[in-house]
Formats: C-alpha cells, structure tokens, sequence
C-alpha cells in the first residue's frame, strides 16, 4: 500500500507539472514518453521486445507523433514532410523484421506491435487535440478526457468494495461487480455534471459576466457525456486484462511500483480519450 501511495503522489505531481505547461513542449514530451513506454510494455508483453528493427520503428512513431500533432498548427513544410513520412517508414520497420526474422517474428505479433503502434499513438495525442481546440476550455478538456477513465474507476472501486456482491465478468476480472460498474456510471455522471457546472460559474464571472449559467452549460449534456465514458473505460480496462491473461502476466510492467506499468495504469484511457473527443466535438456541453 506505501508504494501505491507513492507511486500515485508522484503520477499526479508529474500530471500537475504537465497541465502547468501543456501550452509549451513538455505536453509532447511526457506523452510521446507515456506512449513509447506502453508500446514497449505491450510489445514485450508479445514476446516482440527481442526485434530490434520492429520495435525501434514501433517506439519511434509513438514518441514522435505527439510533437508533430503539437507543431501541426505552426504549418512548417520540413514538418509536413516528416508527418507524411513517419507512419509509413516506421511500419516498414516491422515489415523489414518480419522478412529479416520469419519463421521467429510471427504475424500475431506484427498485428499485435502494428495496431498498436497506431491505435496507442493516435488516442493518446487526442489529448493534445483537445487542449488546442478551444483556447478557453481546451485545459479543462484536456482534464476530463483523462479523468472519464479514472473517476469511473474510482467510482467502480469504491461502489464494489462497499456493496459488490454480484460478478460483473469473472472469467476476465474476478475483483469487478455489477455494482461497482453502476457506480461508476453514477459517479461519472455526477462528477462530470459537477465539473461543468463549478468550471462555468467561474469562468463565466471572468469571460461572461453577468449571463445566467445554464444559457452557457447543458448540464445534461455534461452528465450523459459522463455516462457515455464510464462504460468505455470498463471495456478498455476488460481488454487489456484478456491480453494479459492470454499471455500469462500479472502486470505489464513494474514503472509505477504497487500499480504495474503505464499500460495498467492507461488502459481504460486510451478507449475513453478518443470517445470524449468525439463527443466534445458533436455534442457540445459549453455553449460559449
């Protein structure tokens, strides 16, 4: 448990540090760092650590991809060159291992590094989508599409230890309840409604003074965007733990001492992130 709590007071002053200068280099930095660490995690996980050429391909893209997407808006030509470019050599990397390697680099873990070289990379550099499309509201963003997955999971871990009784899938994770997973729907919802409400009331004295607070937040629409997250989260979490039970592992790593590695500590993120996104962007909740 001391490790836990370590561990967790360090994640949230590096989480702090990086809300503090998400407008400056650190925000691809830290992500490109987070993301090239759960492609190792993941690719060890396949037993593709061992191939070199796939897995620097495979690391490279996920660590540069951030700082492109961060730069994009800056319209640099050499930037532009090299966006268009990444994808394709980094892929060839695994491609190159395959034929290098066949017979020992299997097609399961071509498919495993490849999808997700791309599918990590691409939900995790939401976040910085997300910061950038409002100069307003884009921290506050930034905040809730990596909070969808960690209050729901909270609000599921508190509800299943205090009234859990019925398994919610066993066979995959013994420790979740139907309980826990209605709580943390509720507590998503109720947070997220909370959030809003609390952000626009300040906010609105500095940028809207004088308009009534429900013309400028949908509190509905803030608690079903937290409704709609909370499931997502449990089924990112559902499918990292098959992939760990099929190979045999506890944990994907031991970085955060007491919790496992990033992957452990990211996986409901990377299914919540990119579906907060896209609601955020078709269904405002800020109407300012």
């Amino acid at each position: 448990m001391k490790e836990r709590l370590i561990s967790s007071a360090v994640g949230l002053l590096v989480l702090a540090a990086v809300l503090l200068l998400s407008d400056t280099f650190v925000l691809p930095l830290i992500l490109g760092f987070i993301i090239a660490v759960i492609l190792f995690e993941l690719s060890r996980a396949v037993g593709g650590d061992q191939f070199r050429l796939a897995l620097i391909g495979t690391l490279l893209y996920g660590f540069v991809q951030p700082f492109l997407v961060f730069f994009a808006r800056l319209d640099i030509p050499a930037l532009r060159v090299v966006s268009a470019l990444l994808l394709p050599i980094c892929s060839i990397c695994l491609f190159l291992e395959f034929l290098w390697h066949h017979g020992k680099y299997k097609i399961e873990q071509l498919a495993m590094m490849g999808a997700a070289m791309y599918f990590v990379t691409w939900s995790l550099t939401q976040l910085i989508i997300l910061k950038q499309s409002s100069e307003t509201h884009g921290l506050l963003y930034l905040i809730l599409g990596l909070g969808g997955a960690w209050i729901a999971d909270s609000g599921a871990y508190f509800s299943g230890v205090f009234l859990g009784k019925r398994k919610l899938c066993p066979e995959i994770s013994p420790k979740k309840t139907v309980e826990g997973f209605v709580g943390g729907l509720i507590s998503n919802a109720v947070v997220f409604a909370l959030i809003f409400v609390v952000y626009t009331y300040f906010d609105a004295r500095v940028h809207m003074p004088g308009v009534p607070l429900t013309s400028l937040v949908n509190i509905p629409k803030a608690a079903l965007l937290g409704l709609v997250c909370a499931p997502i989260s449990v089924v990112g979490d559902l499918v990292f733990s098959v992939i760990k039970r099929e190979k045999g592992i506890k944990d994907y790593g031991r970085i955060m001492p007491g919790h496992g590695g990033l992957t452990d500590r990211f996986d409901s993120v990377l299914f919540v992130v990119p579906a907060f996104s896209i609601c955020i962007s078709l269904f405002p909740v800020l109407n300012y």
